[in-house]
């Protein structure tokens, strides 16, 4: 699958920061805008910045798939928010996607370049990703049922990288799970701005680590049913997962 799972990038304190902040500005409203060379305005937008220069620069169109509405221009901004489980416990299957352009364009889908994911909390509920891709129309899905599934375990400072396409949620969560989340976009989407608040800016420190890809897990599964927009599948999940790590499993 296309995904990449770095272990924790930042060190202790670094991530008591970040978080600081994130919880500080949670919840955001919609989703926000920081572009490439803007000037950062506070410390989330300024990690969003530095992790992509740091990890990201030479993957940007690893995984991005050409057609006449997903060109391959270089990136130019990030769309972030942040999910964060206190009040609820489900954040529903879902691709990463332009969702104004599929609504102007009657179902026409545009994606960003990658996705990713930055866990800021130690919890027992992983991402979970299926090998089943948004198409190029909303109600295409591309290897459903899904052959394999991806689990991403949380842990404090790991940093997830992923197709946009793919289809991911997380079910049934505690609620200390807080997590931030970025696209890289070629273009800028409508409706997006900036976040418009400013602060202390901390230079966040990052390891420097190498990421990899989800290893195949062989050990016991246990099974349930699922189901995408009422379309039911079963799922085969590991029964034990530890924190920080990342599992795929063959359906």
């Amino acid at each position: 699958m296309n995904v990449i799972s770095y272990p924790p990038v930042l060190d202790s304190h670094s991530i008591l920061q970040l978080r600081g902040e994130v919880d500080a500005v949670f919840p955001i409203g919609n989703n926000k805008w920081i572009g490439m060379y803007d000037e950062p305005e506070n410390t989330i937008e300024k990690y969003i910045q530095d992790s992509f220069d740091f990890f990201l620069q030479d993957k940007c169109h690893l995984w991005h798939n050409i057609n006449p509405w997903n060109d391959s221009g270089e990136p130019v901004g990030f769309e972030w928010w942040i999910h964060d489980t206190l009040n609820y416990n489900t954040i529903t299957f879902h691709s990463n996607h332009d969702d104004t352009y599929r609504r102007e364009e009657h179902g026409v889908m545009r994606y960003p370049l990658l996705s990713t994911e930055t866990y800021l909390t130690n919890n027992e509920d992983p991402t979970t990703i299926l090998g089943t891709q948004h198409g190029d129309y909303w109600e295409e899905f591309r290897n459903f049922p899904p052959t394999d599934i991806t689990y991403s375990m949380p842990e404090e400072g790991k940093f997830l990288v992923t197709d946009p396409r793919y289809i991911r949620g997380v079910f049934d969560s505690r609620p200390n799970r807080l997590t931030l989340h970025y696209d890289v976009w070629n273009y800028k989407p409508k409706n997006l701005n900036r976040l418009g608040i400013s602060s202390k800016i901390f230079d966040c420190r990052f390891y420097k680590e190498q990421g990899s890809l989800p290893v195949e897990y062989l050990g016991r599964t246990k099974k349930d049913r699922m189901n995408l927009w009422q379309d039911y599948f079963d799922r085969y999940q590991p029964r034990d997962l530890n924190l920080g790590e990342t599992w795929k499993v063959i359906q």
